[in-house]
């Protein structure tokens, strides 16, 4: 049985609140555009996801094989009171998303960052080159880090320069925090060219994070 992924997005909706403007949807749509034409030439896989909007979200489609007829998951940007999730689910699980961010512009970065993931572990069957582990956890040129509970497990990463620009997350947040003082295009293509990840890389966490 074909499933479809708006239906699945208006279903795993308990945090969502508020609507997108058009702008953030076209903004949407012009990053998928951009990694559809990134992708292939990265790394050799086609990537046509197709995209669906709602009510607070936008999602591209992840399809089953046999032809892309059954639906198996989504990823994309949720509008929640708090901000902006990246966001992803499969056909057995609920949504999940573990970042929020202060601006639209950023989530989608995070949700492209998901995309490449998922590229990279196609290729390899393997977790290593996850952005997760680039730059060995650092946080971005001119991004601060504020501690948000005793155990330091969540904090949020935000520019020095403007406080209203930040992300919220676990220490693996840190590395997506070299985005936020890039363009959505200058980021996808810093993490399309970085270097591959090894062992050793992903094995250096957790690393101190600026007070």
């Amino acid at each position: 049985m074909t499933r479809n992924p708006l239906r699945e997005a208006e279903e795993n909706n308990p945090h969502g609140a508020g609507a997108l403007t058009d702008a953030e949807v076209a903004e949407f749509k012009a990053t998928v555009d951009y990694l559809r034409s990134v992708i292939p030439a990265a790394f050799g896989l086609e990537w046509n996801d197709p995209v669906f909007s709602g009510d607070g979200y936008v999602v591209t489609e992840v399809p089953r094989s046999s032809g892309g007829r059954f639906f198996d998951g989504y990823q994309g940007v949720r509008k929640t009171a708090n901000g902006y999730v990246a966001i992803s689910a499969s056909e057995r699980n609920s949504e999940s998303g573990s970042v929020t961010f202060s601006r639209f512009e950023d989530a989608v970065k995070g949700y492209a960052a998901g995309v490449i993931d998922s590229c990279r572990m196609e290729l390899s069957g393997r977790y290593l080159g996850f952005v997760a582990w680039m730059w060995n956890g650092t946080t971005g040129p001119g991004v601060v880090a504020q501690p948000l509970n005793r155990s330091n497990t969540q904090f949020r990463y935000s520019l020095e320069e403007d406080s209203s620009i930040w992300l919220e997350g676990r220490t693996t947040a840190a590395t997506l925090s070299h985005g936020l003082g890039m363009s959505i295009p200058a980021f996808i293509a810093v993490i399309v060219a970085h270097p591959k990840v090894t062992g050793e890389d992903a094995t250096a966490w957790p690393k101190p994070v600026q007070p």
